[in-house]
């Protein structure tokens, strides 16, 4: 009888503990209200954007099922996930597809959910299927599967930019790309009510999608790990794409040259944006030539205060060095073999004179300005080296000057002539071919000659290497030699014709 009063004392204060707690977790856990900001976890909420109205829309079925699972969301997932991957190891697609909706309906705020799973669907799925037809319906279900995604994380910087990455890379760059740009462009369900312009290309609407994305991020939005470099160059790319397969779709003239010219003006842009480095400074892209300049300018003028002395600095140095090592580092790159190149390395380490052991050597009121110098010097050419790192990254110097290449009147009517040689030689008249092509390639020399950094690009090269091929071969067709003194004889030296 004791024992039992005991225990019914036990309850009744477990009983009292826990209504005294739900005094306060109610106070704390009470809901805003237009009259009242609510308690404090509401507010934590509202403060951290964390709350369902700041991150995206709410959907009351999602809302349900997350009630129903009664806090077990991750295990409601995991149940569904395994079960989406049976369906589509059966190839059974249309309950696959349900298995994803019920997934993000269990965690619409769940990133990677919406990413794998849209990448399911446009990349793995879409290739199970022969006609290109049924792959672009799959991939429209992708990019239809993450724009659903970004309704529920409307300032989720990596799901926006997906948007765009598919539409541009899955819809331009697949091997289908001409079908599927044109199913595309033609696509009303996709487009909705939006006004059939220029802007149903693929590499608009996807350069759209960028854009929101840096929006997001201007919003206070994290890049959650994404290089800014690539993150800000992809929307002047989408243009530029935009604007390079106009002419794979027959555009020429004055609407070619203009989206040329706004390629080139993005293109600037970009590269005037501060974009920060993992140097622990920001740099600006476009402005590698102007350090160069400053840095010039620097060492002539550390070299002023003391003539001669870098020379006789490295001499002493090279004095060091020994025979094997001089001798390797006097001989030509191309003619260095075995350890020879390991020798010039270190003779080159060695013979090295800083700026700062010049300055080091300079005395009185010259070595204070030498150090000065030499500071500012040493900075200056850092971020210059850095710059130029970045540029080689989104191969900047190549895109800013393929814009303003392919601007130029000699450029457009170049590509013009190829492609009306290209029509007349598939249509069966060869010798209408040639004039055509044997013009457009005339233009061809004068781009290169105005542009010859164009020639050191392999992609560039190679394209106009099959198009002399091509010409080429007409001239066989038609019986003609081809000419000894053809105009672009350095693109075939440079980049021999292969088999296509």
């Amino acid at each position: 009888m004791r024992q039992e009063w005991k225990s019914l004392i036990r309850k009744v204060v477990y009983f009292v503990i826990i209504a005294a707690l739900l005094v306060p977790l109610a106070m704390i856990s009470r809901p805003a209200t237009n009259k009242s900001p609510g308690g404090m976890l509401a507010q934590l909420r509202q403060q951290h954007q964390l709350a369902q109205a700041n991150l995206g829309e709410i959907d009351p079925a999602s809302e349900t099922i997350r009630l129903a699972s009664l806090g077990m969301t991750g295990i409601a997932a995991n149940i569904l996930w395994e079960k989406a991957n049976h369906y589509k190891l059966v190839e059974d697609w249309t309950s696959f597809k349900t298995t994803l909706d019920q997934i993000t309906r269990v965690q619409p705020n769940f990133a990677a959910v919406w990413r794998f799973q849209a990448w399911n669907l446009s990349y793995n799925v879409s290739a199970e299927f022969d006609d290109y037809k049924d792959r672009y319906y799959w991939v429209k279900q992708g990019i239809e599967y993450i724009q659903r995604g970004t309704l529920f994380n409307r300032d989720h910087p990596k799901l926006l930019w997906d948007v765009g990455w598919f539409i541009c890379q899955k819809i331009g760059r697949a091997d289908e790309r001409k079908q599927f740009r044109r199913l595309f462009k033609n696509d009303e369900d996709f487009h909705g009510a939006r006004a059939r312009t220029e802007d149903f290309d693929n590499w608009l609407v996807g350069k759209e999608w960028f854009l929101r994305a840096q929006e997001a991020v201007a919003r206070g939005s994290s890049l959650r790990g994404m290089s800014p470099l690539i993150f800000y160059a992809d929307a002047p790319m989408s243009q530029i794409n935009y604007s390079a397969n106009l002419n794979e779709d027959g555009r020429f003239g004055e609407f070619a040259k203009a989206a040329w010219a706004q390629s080139a003006e993005e293109w600037l842009a970009y590269g005037n944006m501060n974009t920060p480095t993992s140097y622990g400074f920001d740099i600006r892209l476009n402005e590698r030539e102007a350090l160069e300049e400053q840095a010039q300018e620097l060492r002539d003028k550390l070299e002023a205060l003391a003539p001669g002395l870098r020379q006789r600095l490295i001499d002493q140095k090279r004095a060091t060095l020994t025979a094997a090592q001089r001798e390797a580092l006097d001989l030509p790159v191309s003619e260095r073999v075995g350890d020879q190149h390991i020798r010039a390395s270190e003779a080159r380490e060695i013979t090295e004179v800083t700026h700062r052991e010049v300055a080091g050597h300079i005395e009185g009121e010259d070595g204070i300005q030498a150090l000065r110098i030499a500071n500012q010097l040493e900075d200056i050419e850092e971020s210059a080296r850095v710059t130029q790192r970045y540029r080689d990254i989104v191969n900047f110097d190549y895109w800013r000057a393929r814009c303003l290449m392919e601007r130029t009147d000699d450029a457009l009517l170049a590509r013009e002539l190829v492609h009306e040689g290209a029509e007349k030689r598939a249509s069966g008249d060869p010798n209408g071919a040639k004039e055509s092509y044997a013009e457009g390639l005339k233009y061809w020399k004068k781009v290169l000659d105005e542009f010859p950094s164009m020639l050191d690009d392999r992609t560039t090269g190679e394209d106009l290497s099959k198009v002399i091929e091509q010409y080429r071969e007409i001239l066989d067709q038609v019986e003609e030699p081809f000419p000894e003194d053809f105009p672009l004889q350095n693109v075939i030296d440079r980049y021999p014709p292969k088999p296509y």
